[in-house]
């Protein structure tokens, strides 16, 4: 197979790069590449897309990745499709996305895509009167390509001013015009995607630092550093993201003839009224790339080949972060020499070349960023201190870099998603339940009785079900109607006890007021009880024998061994008593050698209790009831809490953002304890199955 990748930056280094790892083994060519990528270099400019072609067609290659906006401006896509070769990239008609504000901003008002309210000029003094009369500050951008370079947060009149006289007097970009918008605060962040037509598959996200200086400070760059994941931003609101700016956008594409194939970018904000487009580009960002790809489990190669063949992608991603440095030449953004040595880059673990040249087996500075560090570790401030350990062993006299890359969130929590530990931990309960088939066992077997339609239980029993199908256990879903008397759905419970082929039982909860829940929970056999709620169960729990394990507790502990929490000698604090959650986790805590204070909302002193708290447990489900400043610097936080705001959206017991910078570790709301109770429970099913096959005590 062989691989042309068009473009020399990091951005495309990184592309060669993962290409490389593919089991496919693919040669790879850069045009025209640089000095550090495993690739062989080919002087071709990324614009002279004739040539590109010619190349291409001498030189059989079965597959182009188009790097930088400018080769795609070109309509280098639908010159390789004219010609029968399979290309990754947006046509010309779709890159418009990138390569006109002016059209973005359009698209994004006309099917209601959040972003800034803006116009549009092309006459200096009716945009220097706009100005004016809206005062700062304001964002100027210029309406095409300009290299990431076109774009002025003017904080002043004065600023802005002088922004629209070098646009569009001194037309510094060129000829076109302005789009003027309103200024909008809030962290940004990069969620990158996989799009053909109206099928979007994102990303993990990534953030980078714009400003040349640390605490950003000095002029906007291209980017001087990116991280990925980004903690301050959520599950739910990435979700948001993906469905209402992402495959919204690409709906548009499409309703509008420019139907996007490629990667769509899309720079966001969250901002105080929720999240916001603030520019989008048609190809991968730089330096968010190098960053991201790293984190990419999922053949690459498959991945474009399966986008561009229209079929669905299931992206696996590794949850270990990358955080990466640029280190740039002395005067860049501005004017720079270049030239200079760079030595030790072979005692470095990942560095992708954003500008150098090499020459008698030496490598040169050769551009404004010349190198890019990526540092990886179980946590973001694990991956900036390996990332700092490399650039340590680069010696050269004109770089330099900033020294706070990821500062604002190596300190915020390391965020505990029980959606990705279910994942692993359901890949091995499938691989065992697999064992169990090669052996000529039967399979465990799961029965959930749903009494009614409430809409919750009904969702909660499609995620175990759903979890079931994952791991290979059979599930039956007995549906009853909600008018079943008591009596019947004893006898029942009663029928499948005696079902020596059925290894776990469960009536998921709650039932209909006419039926006493304490009773249905007794009848179960304590030796089905795969929710670990029966007495019994719970009895023998506090006095230290062998039992099934309720599913909540068992998740959490979990979780925090997965974070590496160590429980021993520490002080945890339960703030919810109850049978199911709060009193089987302070037993558990106790078991593992923690001091344990059990309270409920309406405890003395509770804020005291909790201040002194190594570990938190929230299960008390009152939305946001623990405060950020009831909890000390460095506490692990768990929420157990899942609370429905009036605006229809879930959290939890602890108010998530404001914790989020305090604790070190935090789980969210949705996606945190919730799916570890189903993985749990079927962590249960497998255990109550493996004692009756092998006799297990």
């Amino acid at each position: 197979m062989k691989i042309l990748v068009i473009g020399s930056g990091g951005r495309e280094h990184a592309i060669c790069h993962q290409l490389s790892l593919s089991k496919h083994k693919p040669e790879i060519f850069a045009a025209p590449g640089n000095a550090g990528m495993n690739a062989t270099c080919v002087n071709i400019k990324v614009t002279d897309k004739e040539e590109l072609l010619k190349f291409a067609l001498e030189n059989k290659i079965d597959l182009t990745v188009v790097g930088p906006e400018a080769s795609l401006a070109t309509g280098i896509v639908d010159l390789f499709m004219e010609n029968g070769l399979k290309i990754f990239g947006p046509k010309k008609n779709a890159a418009i996305i990138e390569g006109s504000k002016e059209f973005a901003k359009d698209l994004m008002k006309k099917y209601n895509i959040p972003t800034a309210g803006y116009e549009t000029f092309s006459d200096f003094d009716k945009a220097k009167e706009y100005v004016l009369k809206k005062g700062a500050p304001i964002v100027i951008k210029y309406d095409g390509l300009a290299a990431g370079k076109g774009v002025v947060v003017a904080l002043t009149i004065e600023d802005a001013i002088k922004a629209l006289e070098d646009m569009l007097l001194d037309k510094t970009f060129g000829d076109a015009s302005v789009v003027i918008e309103d200024y909008l605060e809030g962290p940004e962040f990069s969620l990158m995607a996989f799009v053909n037509g109206n099928k979007v598959f994102p990303m993990v996200i990534a953030q980078d630092h714009k400003r040349a200086y640390d605490n950003d400070l000095g002029p906007n760059t291209g980017g001087m550093g990116a991280y990925s994941p980004v903690p301050i931003i959520s599950d739910s609101e990435v979700k948001y993201a993906i469905k209402e700016i992402m495959q919204k956008t690409a709906d548009a594409m499409v309703n509008e003839g420019r139907s996007f194939l490629g990667v769509l970018y899309g720079g966001l904000m969250k901002t105080k009224d929720g999240i916001k487009v603030i520019e989008f580009n048609a190809r991968f960002g730089d330096p968010e790339t190098e960053v991201v790809l790293p984190r990419l489990n999922s053949d690459f190669v498959d991945v474009i080949f399966d986008l561009i063949d229209g079929k669905d992608l299931n992206l696996d991603w590794d949850k270990n972060p990358r955080l990466g440095v640029v280190m740039a030449s002395k005067g860049y953004p501005g004017s720079y020499n270049k030239g200079f040595e760079i030595k030790g880059l072979e005692n470095t673990d990942l560095v992708f070349h954003m500008g150098t040249k090499k020459q008698d087996g030496k490598y040169y500075t050769d551009g404004g960023r010349v190198l890019l560090v990526v540092g990886k570790g179980k946590t973001l401030k694990e991956a900036q201190k390996d990332a700092y350990k490399n650039v340590s062993k680069i010696e050269c006299e004109n770089l330099f870099y900033r020294k706070d890359i990821g500062y604002q969130v190596c300190n915020i929590a390391n965020i505990v998603s029980g959606t990705e530990l279910s994942k692993d931990l359901r890949c091995q309960m499938k691989e065992k339940v697999l064992g169990y088939a090669k052996q000529g066992l039967r399979l465990p077997h799961l029965v959930v009785i749903l009494v009614g339609n409430n809409p919750a239980s009904k969702s909660y029993v499609a995620g175990k079900e759903k979890a079931c199908n994952e791991i290979g256990i059979k599930s039956s879903i007995i549906r009853l109607d909600e008018n079943i008397s008591e009596d019947e759905l004893l006898k029942k419970i009663d029928e499948i006890n005696n079902d020596k082929e059925i290894d776990g039982l469960l009536v998921q909860l709650p039932l209909p007021k006419h039926i006493d829940e304490n009773k249905v929970i007794n009848r179960i056999s304590i030796d089905k009880d795969v929710d670990g709620f029966h007495p019994l169960n719970v009895a023998k729990l506090h006095l230290g024998e062998k039992c099934i394990l309720p599913c909540t507790p068992k998740g959490i502990i979990t979780m925090l061994k997965s974070a590496d929490v160590e429980i021993k000698g520490k002080k945890a604090v339960v703030v919810g008593r109850s049978n199911i959650v709060g009193k089987p986790i302070a037993q558990l805590l106790l078991d593992n050698n923690a001091t344990v204070t059990i309270c409920h909302s309406k405890t003395a002193d509770l804020k005291k209790e909790i201040l002194e708290a190594d570990i938190v447990i929230a299960a008390i489900g009152k939305p946001k009831f623990i405060t950020a400043d009831m909890i000390k610097e460095g506490a692990v936080v768990i929420d157990v809490g899942v609370n429905r705001l009036d605006n229809g959206k879930l959290c939890g017991d602890t108010d998530y953002d404001n914790i989020l910078k305090k604790a070190s570790v935090i789980t969210p709301v949705p996606g945190g304890v919730g799916p570890m109770t189903i993985t749990s429970l079927m962590e249960n099913t497998l255990e109550i199955f493996e004692s009756k096959i092998y006799n297990k005590n």
